[in-house]
């Protein structure tokens, strides 16, 4: 899953003013190395590589990059050509005559750390996961507490049975103890 950024209102504005209305938007350079399959040390230094060679990336107000959606094809581009053994001055410049930059080099877009975007579809996956995750909790807690006491109620029984049988074999015994001593050994086979 990608983290997008939530962006300034008034930057995204000016931007779409800039772009031609077009939304974009911003990824760290974390999330955008996992979506390339690339190493972050790796899009750091193609990113400085290609600034050196003019290629502009947005900056948020602590001169942090921030990667728009822009910027994502020419980096799969500069991979792409790396990946068929072109060399790296080669591969950059090729990038940089291939996406030429606008005048919107000068706008920086203010990144907020503690923000996340998620689609409605993304939200309710979450959320049902969470509800499955503690309605499974609630079920085992329930199913605990339910085994305890038919384990209790069982034993209970069992005391019970055992204590009425014992009662009944002691009679039984006692009778029978009683039924022998009033015959005599000569009526005993009558």
């Amino acid at each position: 899953m990608f983290i997008l950024v939530e962006c300034d209102i008034e930057v995204i504005n000016a931007m779409n003013n800039a772009n031609g209305g077009e939304n974009q938007k911003a990824y760290w350079a974390k999330d955008l190395a996992e979506l390339l399959d690339i190493s972050t040390s790796n899009l750091r230094r193609w990113s400085i590589d290609l600034e050196k060679a003019g290629y502009r990336f947005y900056r948020d107000e602590h001169n942090r990059r921030a990667y728009l959606e822009k910027d994502i094809m020419p980096l799969k581009k500069l991979k792409e050509f790396l990946a068929n053994n072109m060399s790296k001055n080669d591969a950059i410049k090729a990038v940089i005559s291939m996406f030429p930059q606008g005048d919107n080099e000068a706008l920086t877009i203010p990144v907020n750390d503690d923000s996340v975007r998620l689609s409605k579809h993304e939200l309710k996956e979450i959320v049902q996961e969470a509800v499955k995750e503690a309605v499974e909790e609630e079920r085992e807690i329930m199913f605990k507490m339910f085994e305890h006491k038919m384990s209790d109620e069982f034993e209970k029984r069992d005391r019970l049975f055992t204590q009425h049988f014992h009662t009944l074999l002691e009679a039984k015994q006692l009778e029978i103890a009683a039924t022998q001593e009033k015959k005599k050994w000569w009526k005993f086979w009558k």
